[in-house]
């Protein structure tokens, strides 16, 4: 039997002390910062936002569409991209097969560090307009 004197009631007065202690000052700092008559009477502060969507629209459309499949690179019109050539000063979103290794793209990623990737998986369209180029291609 383990008798070291201690009070278990005495530990749970101790913690609601702590707790009524918490939100006596949590409820002295909310009167010191309450606000005052003038304050609600004054017109209420407002922001004045200059936004400018122009430049907004314009940094999100300058992105360019990279392809990268077992065959190769490609720009968005399906004609054969050396990744070497992309502009580094513009956003690339790399489209990828779902089934493309890993592997593959952090070697793309690791081969061009200065290029700001996005990855992004090609949609079925895509990828049945690739097998439609290929085939092309072929005959």
């Amino acid at each position: 039997m383990i008798n070291d004197g201690a009070n278990p009631l005495a530990e749970v007065a101790l913690a609601l002390a702590m707790a009524f202690f918490s939100l006596m000052i949590l409820m002295l700092f909310a009167m010191v910062n309450a606000p005052t008559i003038d304050d609600v009477k004054a017109e209420p502060a407002t922001v004045k936002m200059d936004a400018d969507s122009s430049s907004q629209a314009n940094n999100e459309d300058e992105r360019q569409l990279v392809i990268y499949t077992n065959a190769g690179f490609f720009d968005e019109e399906l004609n054969r991209l050396n990744p070497g050539e992309i502009d580094p000063a513009i956003p690339v979103i790399l489209a990828v097969s779902d089934q493309m290794a890993i592997s593959r793209i952090t070697g793309f990623q690791r081969k061009y560090p200065d290029l700001k990737l996005e990855i992004a998986e090609l949609t079925p369209q895509w990828q049945a307009r690739i097998a439609g180029t290929g085939r092309q291609a072929d005959q």
